[in-house]
């Protein structure tokens, strides 16, 4: 009984200690619902709130992942619109030629390019940063003709980052690139940059203004039909400038003699009627040089290849023609007007890459927020299970005694004999 009892603690002990030794290389609490039912409860729901943080901390590093690559993305393309912005001050300029203007050209094409990777990055999953919910294939298309069509949607990702709270992760195609207001009203920034080309290419064969400096003057011939369609001229001549309007219908060019001669005085420029219904004639009252710009015709909101509606321009003298025919087009084909758009694109970039910082902001303040709870949480799975090591140590090192102790009782009476307790 004696051996049997000895053994049976010797085991218990050497329980106890391999408990306590693990304790000692892991540092936690041997915590168990048949121990400690109400720790075990604390730790349950402390472990569950830290699996919930963690997905959040999931989502965070999502968020600020995308909103770091968008906000590259429009930096990039702010860089492009600058230098297209050199580009068509340069092409501006007077002394340059036409070849020189499709030089120039040819890298505004390129940039063009350019713009539309840009647009159609992706994230580090490979899902696209402006198609909105249409993350999977490219939202920007280049079309046969030039031109570039959006597939994307206008949703917002956004991901959850509390039981309360979703940030979003980035901005949609429609309102980045599609929905930009200009003067001639809202157009896509690939559509202004598509003016600008074409704005360089035809700016050897049409013209937004004509100086006239024969004596007798221009004739002015009118592309108009059979409908009334407002149309308006700015004529500056010896005395000042003025801006010419009337409503003009094929056959009849009476409502545009009466404008322009209403402003005789303030320009010094007459008109007069031609054999033909559609054309006028235009000539300063002394013979002075005078100009004709800003031609604007209803119905045009830019740059085009085809011009749907023009002037036919001739200096004339005497009977006979002067120099070569101006065809003048819409003051919208101008590179001004381009120079224009880009700047409009360029403040819109910059409002929607604040928009972007802002969103990053408030990741940047979340993510504090949530790290702290993340503290508070790991304190108290800390203060549930691990263990105190002085403590442990300390009864690791009494059982350790109280073994060795019952060891030598338990060697030593088992090397007497009855008789030896009999004596």
């Amino acid at each position: 009984m004696f051996n049997q009892q000895t053994i049976a603690n010797l085991g218990r002990l050497s329980d106890q200690l391999g408990g306590l030794s693990d304790q000692v290389s892991s540092g936690k609490k041997p915590i168990r619902p048949s121990t400690d039912p109400i720790a075990t409860s604390k730790l349950f729901a402390a472990k569950d709130i830290e699996s919930g943080l963690q997905r959040y901390r999931g989502n965070m590093g999502r968020i600020e992942s995308r909103l770091a690559d968008t906000d590259l993305a429009l930096g990039q393309l702010q860089n492009i619109m600058i230098r297209m912005k050199e580009l068509t001050i340069q092409a501006s300029n007077d002394t340059l030629s036409g070849a020189d203007r499709l030089s120039i050209r040819k890298e505004v094409t390129q940039h063009k390019n350019a713009l539309l990777g840009i647009a159609n990055s992706r994230d580090a999953q490979g899902q696209a940063l402006f198609g909105g919910y249409q993350t999977k294939e490219d939202p920007f298309e280049l079309g046969l003709n030039g031109s570039v069509s959006y597939n994307g949607d206008d949703g917002l990702h956004s991901l959850p980052v509390s039981s309360s709270l979703s940030i979003v992760t980035g901005v949609d195609g429609t309102s980045s690139f599609m929905r930009l207001q200009t003067d001639q009203g809202p157009k896509s920034v690939f559509k202004i940059v598509e003016e600008l080309e074409i704005s360089l290419e035809k700016s050897e064969i049409h013209s937004t203004s004509a100086n006239i400096t024969s004596i007798d003057g221009a004739r002015l011939t009118f592309d108009i039909g059979p409908t009334p369609t407002p149309q308006s001229i700015q004529l500056e001549g010896p005395n000042g400038r003025a801006d010419i309007a009337a409503d003009m219908v094929s056959g009849s060019m009476g409502t545009m003699i009466a404008a322009v001669n209403a402003a005789t005085a303030q320009t010094g420029v007459q008109a007069t009627a031609s054999d033909d219904g559609n054309t006028l004639i235009l000539a300063s009252v002394n013979g002075d040089p005078f100009s004709v710009s800003h031609f604007s015709a209803s119905g045009v909101g830019g740059a085009e290849d085809s011009p749907s509606s023009s002037i036919k321009l001739q200096q004339i003298l005497g009977l006979g023609a002067l120099g070569t025919q101006v065809i003048l087009v819409d003051q919208d084909s101008d590179l001004g007007a381009s120079l224009s758009g880009l700047d409009k694109v360029i403040g819109h970039f910059s409002i929607i890459q604040a928009q972007v910082g802002a969103y990053a902001a408030t990741a940047e303040m979340q993510s504090d927020i949530l790290a702290r709870k993340e503290m508070t949480v790991a304190g108290a799975i800390s203060g549930i299970q691990d263990a105190d090591l002085t403590e442990v140590v300390t009864q690791l090192q009494s059982l350790l005694v109280n073994r060795d102790a019952l060891r030598q009782v338990f060697a030593k009476v088992g090397q007497q004999s009855l008789f030896d307790l009999i004596r």
